[in-house]
C-alpha cells in the first residue's frame, strides 16, 4: 500500500516519516525519495530525502521519460523517479512511503489508479510554520517564498484521504499510526 504524505513547508512531513521508519516494526515502512535541483540542507542527510541532480540532469530525466510526475517548485524541479516504483506496490503486506507536494500527490494517483493509496495531508498555523524556516536555517527569502504557497497548498486538502495538524509530534504519530493499523485491518494486511 502506497502512503503518500503532503504538507506545508515546515509541517514536518521528514520527520514524520523518519519517527514511523523507527516506530513500526510490524510493518515495513519504505522511503521513496524524489528527485531535486535543490541544494541539499543539513538534514537531508540524515533523512537520504532526495537524490540530487543538476539541472541539465533533471531535464535529461524528463527527456527520457524518467519521472511518474515532476513539478517546478521553490525555484527547483521535484521528481518522482519511475523505477523507485517497480517493485513498491508488489507486496502487500508492505507500506511505502513518500513525501511528495500537492499536485504531484494527485498524479501519482492517477498514475497508481488501481492500486490502494493513502493521502495524508499535514499542516500547522502559519506562525508556526514560519518558526519552525526560521529554526531549521532558512533564509529570510526563502522563508517568504515558501510561505507564499501555503494558500495555494491548502486548497488541495480536499482531495486527501486525511487531513492532520501537526502541532505535537507525538499526536501526530499517534494518528497516523492509528490510520495505518485501521488501513492494514480494512484491507486484511498480515
Amino acid at each position: 500500500m502506497l502512503v503518500l504524505i503532503s504538507g506545508l513547508s515546515a509541517s514536518g512531513k521528514n520527520t514524520i516519516i523518519q519517527n514511523l521508519k523507527n516506530q513500526r516494526d510490524d510493518i515495513e515502512i519504505l522511503y521513496q525519495a524524489s528527485a531535486t535541483t535543490r541544494p541539499p540542507r543539513d538534514s537531508d542527510s540524515l533523512f537520504k530525502t532526495y537524490i540530487y541532480k543538476t539541472d541539465d540532469e533533471f531535464r535529461e530525466s524528463i527527456e527520457n521519460g524518467e519521472f511518474i510526475e515532476y513539478e517546478f517548485v521553490h525555484g527547483n524541479f521535484y521528481g518522482t523517479i519511475k523505477s523507485a516504483f517497480d517493485d513498491a506496490l508488489k507486496d502487500d503486506s508492505k507500506f511505502y512511503i513518500k513525501d511528495i507536494d500537492v499536485k504531484g500527490c494527485i498524479n501519482l494517483k492517477k498514475y497508481f489508479k488501481k492500486e490502494k493509496i493513502i493521502t495524508i495531508f499535514l499542516d500547522a498555523p502559519d506562525e508556526i510554520l514560519k518558526e519552525r524556516l526560521v529554526n531549521r536555517g532558512d533564509t529570510p527569502e526563502q522563508i517568504v517564498k515558501r510561505m507564499s504557497r501555503n494558500a495555494y497548498e491548502r486548497e488541495f486538502k480536499i482531495y486527501y484521504d486525511y487531513k492532520i495538524e501537526n502541532l505535537n509530534l507525538e499526536d501526530t504519530l499517534n494518528k497516523i499510526n492509528y490510520l495505518l493499523d485501521q488501513e492494514k485491518i480494512n484491507c486484511n494486511y498480515n
